[in-house]
């Protein structure tokens, strides 16, 4: 019995040893990589359109997102090593680093929040001042970030559910499938931030 066997009991593979679960996670992270990079696309066409876009720099705190980017980023490690640790059979290691990921996750998305509180009198001032291109750069400031909130949210419920589910044994170095197809995804959900915040804030 092979390697890949062991670790996905009862799987039958595609395209080789890739497991069912693990190419449909790839074909659904494809078809929203292509979600979000036109999202990016079309941020960046209406910049150019505009000949007074604000400046991200002076609206938006770069600093305090750099830090939250670091937490994000943080999370995905931990979660490599949640499924490092159940490949060893370590469940009290697997349950640490998911509870540390979650708690990341959490903390990145407390931290956007605050953000949009100050954004909202911030961006009204702007409003006034350029009209048209302050609207258009907050609505695709709220859309682009707003999108991928929606997608961490969404990781923390994933991970939530994996986290029971380990605490309950479900998971062993033979068994650990899901644990690894979640980490997937929030590993996606973590390195496409990077491309927002990049595009956003940086650029």
């Amino acid at each position: 019995m092979n390697e890949t066997t062991i670790a996905y009991p009862g799987e039958e593979g595609f395209f080789g040893n890739l497991p069912c679960g693990k190419l449909m996670m790839w074909v659904f992270l494809a078809s929203d990589v292509m979600g979000f990079a036109s999202l990016i696309a079309g941020y960046f066409y209406l910049r150019m359109l505009s000949v007074d876009w604000p400046d991200s720099g002076e609206l938006l705190n770069v600093m305090l997102t750099s830090i939250n980017t670091v937490f994000l980023l943080s999370s995905s490690f931990t979660m490599a090593w949640a499924v490092d640790a159940i490949k060893r059979n370590d469940q009290r290691a697997m349950l640490r680093q998911l509870g540390i990921t979650i708690f990341l996750g959490t903390l990145f998305l407390l931290i956007q929040g605050y953000e949009y509180f100050e954004l909202f009198d911030l961006f009204s001032e702007t409003f006034d001042e350029r009209p048209f291109s302050g609207h258009l750069f907050a609505s695709t400031f709220f859309l682009l970030t707003g999108f991928h909130a929606f997608h961490v949210f969404v990781g923390l419920v994933y991970l939530g559910c994996i986290s029971v589910a380990a605490a309950r044994g479900r998971y062993s170095a033979e068994n650990y499938l899901a644990l690894d197809i979640a980490g997937l995804f929030w590993h996606f959900v973590d390195w496409v931030w990077v491309a927002v915040f990049l595009s956003l804030y940086i650029i």
